[in-house]
């Protein structure tokens, strides 16, 4: 728990978060995160289009995980922080899978893979928490 601890601390940091993308993190840290919120690793990794053999692999081997994977899992994490501070853990843990209408019907962690999916999602986020929202 204290991984996830530091790991939520650096996320804070623009600094810390980009050193950590770059160096990438531990599967481990990765999992206890999940772990503590409830995820499904593999229902995760489904949805973030990252493949499990390779995630699985570098587990097995204690290596880190690449900057593509980690920059994934970094967008899951902050969003999951936002919705949180915005609608409370439990909705949203609920609403990253909901079909969101202003998301094109789709769920928001459906669009957590790419960057433009990620800046989308916070879009709405943002609206949500400015009553913009409609």
């Amino acid at each position: 728990m204290a991984l996830v601890k530091t790991l939520l601390k650096d996320l804070k940091n623009p600094f810390k978060e980009i050193s950590l993308i770059r160096n990438g993190v531990d599967p481990e840290v990765v999992e206890a995160f999940l772990d503590k919120e409830n995820l499904p690793v593999k229902d995760i990794l489904e949805r973030l289009h990252i493949p499990s053999s390779t995630y699985f692999s570098r587990k097995k081997q204690q290596l880190r995980l690449d900057t593509y994977t980690t920059e994934k899992f970094v967008r899951l994490i902050s969003v999951l922080i936002m919705a949180a501070e915005i609608l409370g853990s439990d909705e949203a843990k609920s609403w990253i899978y909901r079909n969101v209408p202003s998301l094109g019907d789709q769920a928001p962690i459906n669009l957590l893979d790419t960057e433009a999916g990620h800046r989308l999602v916070e879009q709405v986020l943002l609206q949500i928490k400015y009553g913009m929202y409609g």
